[in-house]
């Protein structure tokens, strides 16, 4: 009975162990609530760096963990909580690259989600005392033609210019400039990896004139917009600077010129500028000719090739105008050229009177009749004659 006794209690001290660690199992595993930590490289010296585990959204931790891949290498309590740790880890030469990656729990007992894996490069440079300099700054892209519009067939040049003289401690990091880079499409801001984005197309300036890129003969799909950026060594890494300015080149005879043309309608004049019937929809703009704003843009409809505009209101007797349209090939808008200059006058612009009460049919009518009788007086004519001489002959 005594044996049976205590086989009852071990049996349920079992169970209550069992059901205690079941649920802090249940606990730590659970699905975190609070967001996901970041982990950089604060500093580094001869044998040591320090990584900084940071909560996201000003949320604080009580326990912060650092983990070498799946191998936990320290942890801190914060009784009072923080929104960053610093952890300090040795360097050996055992590798050259590590991943670590850090977690942290809050006050009220929540787990965050394992933060990125951030790879440490173990190898020691040649002044490993100073933590590493931020990113090189930008350089300053220009284009000629300046504008950046060209017609097929002409080049494009390019000129990737280093920026104002670095500072000191920059001077003493890096080596120097290596190689420039040109890349067409939209680039990120500030990415950290030497090799240029997949969808980018990137030329290589070549010697004498580094940073210098000539492109063409064009031929319409060099149309888009370009950056560029520079690589400096340090080290034996090589660094890529933050893309430069952004600029746009459009092949301004992608789609064919318009025409522009004065018409009357009602008794009142309109400029029509016609473009392409394949590209409905276009955005035309009515231009002074010689200047750079438009006087005027309208949306065509998505049936329509041609937009009407109002004649201006001229403080001169005499004006040009032009007019161009938009369309939008695949992501890039296409300009057209200018159409010819079209000649507006004060007296032409707006249709007189008497010009308009004019019956053009009945003067055309009346000018065919009097051609067709003399026409049939004519023919009558010789008629009559040469019925005289075939009877002057017959009475000899």
């Amino acid at each position: 009975m005594l044996f049976s006794s205590l086989k009852r209690k071990l049996w349920i001290g079992l169970l209550f162990a069992s059901l205690h660690l079941w649920e802090r199992l249940t606990a730590s595993t659970s699905r975190p609530s609070s967001p996901t930590p970041t982990l950089d490289l604060l500093s580094r010296s001869t044998d040591t760096a320090v990584l900084v585990c940071r909560a996201p959204g000003g949320h604080k931790g009580v326990h912060f963990v650092l983990y070498r891949v799946k191998e936990r290498v320290d942890s801190r309590d914060l009784p009072l909580g923080a929104e960053e740790m610093h952890f300090t880890v040795r360097l050996s030469d055992s590798s050259q690259r590590e991943l670590y990656c850090c977690l942290y729990k809050t006050k009220e007992g929540s787990y965050s989600a394992f933060s990125p894996y951030f790879q440490l490069n173990l190898q020691r440079d040649a002044d490993p005392s100073r933590p590493f300099p931020p990113k090189p700054d930008p350089p300053v892209l220009s284009v000629e033609p300046s504008n950046g519009l060209v017609k097929r067939g002409d080049k494009l040049s390019f000129h990737c210019s280093l920026p104002p003289p670095l500072p000191q401690y920059q001077i003493n990091s890096y080596n120097g400039p290596v190689s420039f880079m040109l890349l067409r499409g939209a680039a990120k801001e500030g990415s950290t990896s030497v090799v240029p984005q997949p969808q980018s197309s990137l030329l290589s300036s070549s010697e004498p004139q580094p940073g210098v890129f000539s492109v063409g003969p064009v031929t319409g799909a060099e149309q888009g917009q370009y950056t560029c950026l520079y690589q400096i060594s340090r080290g034996r890494q090589l660094l890529n600077s933050t893309v430069s300015n952004m600029v746009q080149v459009t092949v301004k005879d992608l789609v064919p010129t318009p025409t522009l043309a004065l018409q009357q309608e009602s008794d009142v004049w309109h400029l029509l500028c016609s473009g392409s019937p394949s590209y409905p929809g276009a955005v035309f703009s009515l231009y002074v000719a010689d200047t750079a704003l438009p006087v005027a843009s309208y949306q065509a409809r998505v049936t329509q090739h041609q937009a009407v505009f109002s004649v201006p209101v001229q403080d001169t007797a005499v004006a040009l105008y032009q007019c161009e349209y938009s369309v939008l090939l695949g992501r890039e808008w296409s300009r057209s050229e200018r159409s010819p200059s079209l000649l507006v006058s004060q007296d032409s612009s707006y249709a007189p009177r008497n010009v308009a009460g004019v019956d053009w049919p009945l003067i055309v009518g009346s000018l065919s009749a009097v051609v067709l009788f003399l026409c049939a007086a004519a023919l009558l004519i010789v008629v009559l004659h040469r019925k005289g001489t075939v009877s002057s002959l017959s009475s000899l």
